[in-house]
């Protein structure tokens, strides 16, 4: 999310809803996110936030808008996380809409696998355990994510935090049970992508009906976990809760995230938090 991070130019706008905006942290198909500082209602706290825009096209239809909005409430409601960036508003009936969540001040798995290479086992477990303490987070307060994905899994210096839950606009939504383990399925893939640097599946599709999850490089001891994950049957997939246990039984997640991350990772954690407190203002950042 904080790759490209740069000032604002002279068509951003210089705030949306409660939030002042200092910069641009990265654009996307759905549209623009901001680095913003503000405070979600009245005497709350200012915080720094990730303000993503959503072209207007995007969400015109009104039960989809009602779902993000009631997703959002929700999560700042009920979600109680160190794995989930928290949500911290919206407002999706405007002429340009947005949706806020904590500002984190970290890096991509996605970059970072790609900059870096895959990570160790050890890594992996750690990951794994708190995306699935994330699900577990989000799940219990009836949110699916949709689309759980390295791009939107970003390594902090404390933890790894999921961004972004929720905003799969186009993605077609079946039971409840279904998505439940299709976020299960989605984890799968993201670890193992950070264990193998490569998508289990071609074309970063979902599992054809006779395909089987491409596996190589993969560390023998995770395979089996990521494999039941990646199952073609919904209800064959572990639930967060025993993925959790599987993966990471010594919790070692809770550990800061720099003493499990390799170091170069680390440093370019580092050196993206250090832009952004030159992009927020120091005397900002943190407070």
């Amino acid at each position: 999310m904080i790759q490209g991070m740069s000032g604002l130019g002279s068509a951003d706008p210089q705030g949306l809803g409660p939030y002042r905006l200092h910069g641009v942290l990265g654009n996307g198909r759905m549209g623009t996110v901001y680095l913003g500082r503000g405070a979600p209602q009245r005497g709350a706290r200012k915080q720094l936030v990730a303000v993503r825009t959503l072209r207007p096209e995007l969400i015109r239809d009104r039960p989809l808008r009602a779902r993000l909005r009631q997703e959002m409430q929700s999560a700042a409601a009920n979600v109680r996380s160190r794995y989930v960036a928290d949500a911290a508003g919206c407002e999706l009936d405007g002429a340009k809409p947005w949706i806020a969540n904590a500002f984190v001040p970290g890096v991509s798995l996605e970059v970072l696998v790609a900059k870096f290479g895959p990570l160790p086992e050890s890594s992996v477990r750690a990951l794994g355990g708190a995306l699935s303490r994330s699900l577990m987070a989000l799940h219990a307060a009836g949110i699916t994510h949709r689309d759980l994905g390295p791009h939107n899994v970003l390594l902090a210096a404390d933890a790894p935090r999921v961004v972004d839950y929720g905003l799969a606009l186009g993605r077609m939504s079946g039971p409840a049970t279904d998505e439940l383990a299709d976020d299960v399925f989605d984890l799968g893939a993201t670890l193992v992508f950070a264990s193998s640097a490569h998508q289990p599946f071609a074309g970063n599709m979902l599992p054809m009906a006779r395909e089987d999850p491409d596996l190589t490089g993969v560390p023998d001891g995770l395979c089996p976990a990521l494999f039941a994950c990646l199952h073609k049957t919904p209800d064959s997939r572990p639930t967060p809760g025993v993925l959790a246990t599987a993966l990471d039984l010594a919790e070692t997640a809770e550990q800061p995230a720099v003493d499990w991350l390799p170091e170069a990772y680390a440093h370019e954690i580092g050196t993206a938090a250090d832009a952004a407190r030159k992009l927020a203002g120091r005397r900002l950042f943190g407070r």
